[in-house]
This record gives C-alpha cells, sequence and structure tokens, in this order.
C-alpha cells in the first residue's frame, strides 16, 4: 500500500507528458508513415538518407512540440513530408536536399 500512494504522489508530483520519436531510415522506398503526438513537450527527430516514392505524415497537437528533419535525399523521387503543428511554443527545423525529379514538404502552424 505504500508503495502505491509513493507512486501515485511521484506521478502527481512529476507528470510525464513528453512522447520521443526518433527516427533513421537509410532507403524509404514506397514506405508510408503516418505519426501523431497528442500532449506537452513532444519531440521528432527524423533523418533519411532516400526518400523513393515516399509519404510522411507527422501531426502534434499541443503545447511545447519540436520537430527536427534532415534529408540527404540524393536519390530520391516522388516523395512528400507533411508536417501538422497546433498548440502554444511549437517549432520545426529542416534540412533537406532532394536530388531527382521532385520531393516537397508542406508544413502547416
Amino acid at each position: 500500500m505504500r508503495l502505491i500512494l509513493v507512486s501515485l504522489i511521484s506521478l502527481i508530483m512529476f507528470p510525464v507528458y513528453a512522447n520521443d520519436l526518433n527516427l533513421t531510415i537509410t532507403n524509404s522506398d514506397g514506405t508510408n508513415i503516418s505519426m501523431t503526438q497528442d500532449g506537452e513537450d513532444n519531440n521528432i527527430d527524423l533523418d533519411m538518407d532516400r526518400m523513393n516514392n515516399a509519404i510522411m505524415q507527422f501531426t502534434q497537437i499541443g503545447d511545447d512540440n519540436n520537430i527536427d528533419i534532415d534529408v540527404d535525399g540524393r536519390t530520391s523521387n516522388g516523395s512528400s513530408i507533411y508536417i501538422t503543428q497546433t498548440g502554444d511554443n511549437k517549432s520545426y527545423s529542416a534540412s533537406l536536399y532532394c536530388a531527382h525529379a521532385y520531393c516537397t514538404m508542406t508544413l502547416n502552424q
């Protein structure tokens, strides 16, 4: 009983909100990823080497959320990244390189 009480007090005093996603993709031929984070202090860190016919959708709902995208797509073709962030204190950073026909990124904040 004492352990349960201590655990409850710890959760009340130190609530946990964050969800972090660290994703490294070396070849995304035909990959579809859809990720939604709902809450506070969430982070998505995406590193990708090739984006071929890939669709990536990232949605963050809440305050103090961050997205960092690094794409080195020397052989990329026909791919899209969609980012939607709602809430306060949201941020994103992106380093994008696409050397073939087309790649797109859409950001809605």
